[in-house]
């Protein structure tokens, strides 16, 4: 459950509307574990916060590189990453993704220049500072399941290299903890000592 380097400061984006969920407890344990061993955690709730997840015409704006400034919650999400030597993603997996929340944080966080950039030759290059990033998700299926149909492909494929990896992020990793529904304690214990997230 180790990482390499030490973390000061870690970003927790959790994404989940029931305060008492499993989503809420796993990140309510890790981030006691990062505080317990001296890193500072902040906590980004998306719900609680009130997210807006919808791309509106100031974020095409700066997808086409044509808007003068940031939005203002775009800038603060902004400002919490750069602030961050790790990030930590916890989320319920809905139809096979990340909830819209979420998914909407990407879009509208992820901004052209400063997560990506257009080469001189045209190539999409990553524009992210290097850090640790972990994904800790929780399914209702089994494993069996999500291999059967090649979901777990498409998840790793979708966040780790679509998402994380266009950013040019490097070290990110992706845990599922299954049948989260009918987990018990133990398996909670275990699933959260398995992580590569803090020792």
């Amino acid at each position: 459950m180790l990482v390499a380097n030490p973390v000061n400061n870690a970003l927790i984006v959790t994404a989940h509307p029931v305060a008492d969920s499993l989503t809420h407890t796993l990140t309510a344990r890790i981030a006691g574990r990062l505080r317990e061993q001296g890193t500072q955690v902040e906590i980004a709730d998306l719900h609680a916060e009130a997210f807006a997840p919808a791309m509106v015409r100031p974020d095409l704006e700066l997808y086409h590189g044509n808007a003068r400034a940031l939005p203002a919650d775009i800038l603060r999400e902004q400002q919490r990453v750069e602030r961050a030597d790790m990030l930590v993603f916890v989320f319920p997996i809905y139809w096979w993704s990340v909830p819209g929340i979420l998914k909407g944080w990407f879009d509208r966080v992820l901004t052209l220049n400063w997560a990506y950039k257009a080469a001189e030759d045209g190539r999409i290059v990553g524009n992210m500072r290097e850090v640790p990033v972990r994904l800790v998700a929780t399914a209702g299926s089994d494993v069996k399941g999500f291999d059967k149909h090649g979901y777990t492909t498409a998840i790793q494929t979708q966040l780790v290299e679509g998402v994380f990896g266009f950013c040019g992020l490097k070290d990110v990793k992706l845990n599922i903890l299954y049948e989260a529904d009918t987990a018990t304690a133990e398996q909670v214990d275990d699933f959260l000592k398995s992580l590569e997230i803090v020792g």
